[in-house]
């Protein structure tokens, strides 16, 4: 027998992990994006990494639909924004800087400290979860003057110190 969610969830919130924003584009053509922390590179060669997106997310029916997405990895400036993209606001881009990337994918320009955009290609059904492996396309390297926001027992925080 499995734990219950609320178990689950307190377990996992003792596990630091970054935060990024994934943006994409729905048929329409709007830029939509959601704050996940669920991110992991999956192969070097060919440079593939994947996301996990609840199934009740309201952006995912676009990602699905473009086939393509922007993995924007915050930096610790980047709470407000981190916020944000996790609500429910309609118009989420108006409050940010952003560029439109590969298919006119929205990058955040801001608060992100790297970016990965990505071709979709794979789904993969895990639970309540979609899990979309992208293979990278383009992206930027970290700036090493700007450390990585974290999301710890359900907060946003940063780093102690960078590393050199």
């Amino acid at each position: 027998m499995a734990v219950s969610r609320e178990e689950f969830v307190s377990i996992m919130s003792a596990f630091p992990t970054g935060v990024a924003i994934v943006t994409t584009l729905d048929e329409e053509g709007r830029p939509r994006g959601l704050t996940t922390n669920a991110v992991c590179a999956v192969s070097a060669e060919p440079p593939m990494l994947l996301v996990c997106v609840d199934r009740t997310s309201r952006t995912l029916a676009a990602l699905r639909h473009a086939k393509r997405f922007v993995v924007n990895f915050m930096s610790e400036s980047g709470a407000e924004v981190c916020a944000l993209f996790a609500s429910k606001s309609d118009d989420k881009f108006a409050q940010v800087d952003w560029e439109p990337g590969l298919g006119g994918v929205p990058r955040l320009t801001g608060d992100a400290l790297a970016y990965a955009e990505c071709l979709t290609e794979q789904e993969l059904e895990a639970g309540d979860h979609l899990i979309l492996i992208g293979l990278v396309e383009a992206g930027s390297a970290p700036d090493p003057e700007r450390a990585p926001i974290l999301y710890y027992r359900s907060a946003y925080g940063s780093t102690p110190s960078t590393a050199s």
